[in-house]
């Protein structure tokens, strides 16, 4: 453990007294306080919102990332081939600590950046304002309603010939995506409702329902129509915008409002406090995708915006443990060019592989060498998916509550199993990269 320290302290020293701790933290901070200057938003404030936190935390992060990636790679390999790594294990201090020691320590460094960057988004970004945590309706798995649907649609006359040769894993896949955008619609003057796991800490904050209502030439509609969730009611009307976030309140809070909480209690059933109604008051056919279009949420007492940065925080600084790690790792096996390099490409598959996968044009995936590079590619894509999707920004510009549960499993996951688990396989090859083998 001393030696750990002792390395850990060496490294971070040394970037210190190279000022390249200063001069990242001034370039984050910096690009914080610019970016607002550089962009223009749609005018609104939940815009300018949403592009603050994309872009500019965004940009903060890859700026760390990118650049203690690239120092990780280049720190092993650069030491091996001067033949340096021999005097820092003389004492003895097994590989695998210097490895994970130095990785911790530029973790650290980009930790400390990120954490002033955080700090001016929540002087800057409306620290008073509250996230909601998102619920889902309760449905069973796409995967599992593929493979229910699997025999029913292979044995439909009206299947394409080829897809009945596909191989099978294509045809589910298929089956898959589609369950997750099957639609559902609700006819004028229909009322429908979906089930929702609801939480005791809904019933203390504000309860509000997203939705987004879409037809088949465009992705917005005239909406009309109320919800109910047990007490609460709500009412939308005139609503042409794509996505919408009805509030939620008990009927008799809400009941001036053009009658309408009243007539929502009339027709809606009084459902269960699980269950969301909704009636259709319009005279527009309206289509959904239930799994990707209707979400209840709800504040409780951890949906503070400071609170919600700080989880955003931890999961940012566990997907940087992990790829300064990996880094780490790539410089005990390689020289310091090729594993800078690799670093880099490894970064810039992960952006593109969603779109790579999305875009391919041939569905059933005919050619054998093309399966070949997707299959890799999704591969690529499941396993570098924090970084592609970035998930906590996403949950912040959306005003959406990053939720301890995530946070705790990036922490236990990215920031301490893999990472050791690397340094464990970095402390194997170094010694035989150090005899020549």
């Amino acid at each position: 453990m001393r030696s750990f320290g002792s390395i850990f302290a060496l490294e971070f020293r040394a970037l210190v007294r190279s000022r390249a701790l200063l001069l990242l933290a001034l370039a984050a901070v910096g690009w914080m306080f610019a970016f607002p200057h550089l962009v223009t938003s749609d005018g609104t404030p939940e815009g300018a919102r949403e592009l603050y936190i994309h872009y500019a935390l965004g940009g903060a992060f890859a700026l760390v990332l990118v650049a203690l990636a690239a120092t990780a790679a280049g720190s092993l390999a650069k030491d091996r081939a001067a033949k340096r790594l021999q005097l820092t294990t003389v004492r003895p201090v097994r590989y695998f600590t210097v490895a994970l020691a130095r990785a911790f320590a530029l973790t650290a460094a980009g930790a400390l950046t990120l954490a002033l960057a955080a700090a001016v988004l929540i002087g800057t970004a409306e620290p008073g304002r509250r996230c909601y945590h998102v619920l889902a309706p309760v449905m069973e798995s796409p995967r599992a309603e593929a493979e229910k649907m699997f025999d029913i649609y292979m044995n439909d006359p009206e299947t394409p010939e080829e897809v009945r040769k596909a191989p099978k894993a294509t045809v589910l896949r298929l089956l898959t995506q589609r369950a997750w955008d099957n639609y559902q619609t609700v006819a004028a003057g229909e009322t429908v409702g979906w089930r929702f796991n609801v939480p005791d800490a809904a019933g203390r904050g504000d309860v509000a329902v997203r939705l987004r209502f879409t037809n088949d030439f465009d992705t917005r509609e005239d909406v009309r129509g109320a919800f109910r969730c047990g007490e609460l009611t709500g009412v939308v009307s005139n609503i042409t915008r794509a996505v919408v976030v009805v509030p939620l309140a008990r009927a008799a809070d809400g009941a001036g409002v053009d009658g309408a909480a009243d007539e929502a209690g009339a027709d809606a059933a009084r459902g269960a406090r699980d269950e969301l109604v909704f009636s259709n008051r319009g005279t527009n056919t309206l289509m959904l995708r239930p799994r990707r279009d209707i979400n209840l949420l709800y504040t409780s007492g951890t949906s503070a915006f400071a609170l919600n940065v700080f989880f955003a925080y931890l999961e940012l600084v566990a997907m940087l443990a992990l790829a300064v790690a990996f880094a780490m790792f790539l410089s005990a096996a390689l020289g310091r060019s090729v594993a800078i390099f690799t670093t880099m490409a490894m970064l810039l598959v992960t952006e593109i592989s969603p779109s790579v996968i999305e875009q391919y044009p041939d569905s059933l995936e005919t050619d054998a060498k093309d399966r070949i590079g997707l299959e890799l590619t999704r591969f690529v894509e499941k396993v570098t998916s924090p970084f592609g999707s970035l998930t906590p920004l996403e949950h912040l510009a959306n005003g959406e509550c990053v939720e301890p549960a995530e946070t705790a499993r990036a922490l236990a996951v990215d920031f301490a199993l893999l990472p050791l688990l690397l340094a464990l396989a970095a402390g194997v090859i170094l010694p035989r990269k150090q005899d020549g083998l």
